[in-house]
């Protein structure tokens, strides 16, 4: 899947672009795409994803949660992107 991405470290620096990303064996990967500073993949065990949550931001949906001391925020325009994140972050995080 394909998203706009925004991450801020403990320090409040912000990263920020597009990138892909994938669920398998209760991880999430994600591959940062041209302009990020953090490294080109990135690997969350959903185990120790926190603060999980939901809003819209200028009417465009938008995840947020919590990794190793950093804010992650994933925002969609549409194409079913939020549904696939919040799903499968939900059903790792329920099961």
């Amino acid at each position: 899947m394909f998203a706009y991405i925004q991450i801020i470290d403990s320090q409040n620096k912000v990263s920020y672009g597009y990138v892909n990303f994938a669920f398998s064996n209760d991880v999430l990967s994600i591959t940062t795409l041209k302009g990020m500073k953090h490294s080109p993949v990135i690997k969350i065990p959903i185990s120790q994803i926190s603060d999980i949550s939901e809003d819209n931001y200028y009417s465009w949906n938008r995840i947020k949660f919590t990794y190793n001391k950093e804010q992650y925020s994933f925002i969609y325009s549409g194409f079913g992107e939020f549904d696939y994140l919040k799903e499968h972050l939900m059903q790792s995080i329920l099961a």
